[in-house]
């Protein structure tokens, strides 16, 4: 037991990347697919979240992007398939969301910014000896 506590194997690491890839990959999903299901009114609301940090207008295209950055990142970063480009995804719409909220609460920007600690995690360590990535780009 004290072996496995105290001493770094590789599959232990691959299992770890494996299981925290799965969580924030389907939790940045579930995210954008909320945002999605708020259909063109919700997606404006996104986007018009911009507007303290100056941006003036295509609120919806906006909010568009986020929630497919998102989508399209959470489910990248979960199966380990270009696991550098999700990670990139994931921590543009994470750092957007930290700044936004940054002169709220500690809750407000704590959520986002440990999401995008992790999703530079992921870009500097990759995807692991368990993903796509690995089976197809050896």
């Amino acid at each position: 037991m004290l072996n496995f506590l105290f001493k770094s194997k590789p599959n232990y690491i691959n299992f770890g990347l494996l299981f925290y890839r799965l969580a924030i990959g389907a939790s940045m999903f579930y995210h954008g697919y909320l945002k999605w299901l708020g259909g063109s009114q919700g997606l404006y609301n996104v986007g018009a979240m911009l507007a303290p940090l100056g941006v003036t207008g295509g609120y919806e295209i906006l909010g568009t992007i986020a929630a497919f950055a998102e989508m399209v990142g959470g489910i990248l970063v979960a199966l380990g398939l270009f696991t550098r480009i999700g990670s990139l995804m994931l921590i543009g719409t994470l750092a957007t969301a930290t700044l936004l909220h940054l002169s709220g609460n500690f809750f407000g920007w704590d959520y986002p910014s440990q999401m995008g600690f992790g999703a530079i995690m992921l870009f500097f360590a990759g995807a692991g000896r368990f993903s796509l990535d690995k089976a197809l780009f050896k």
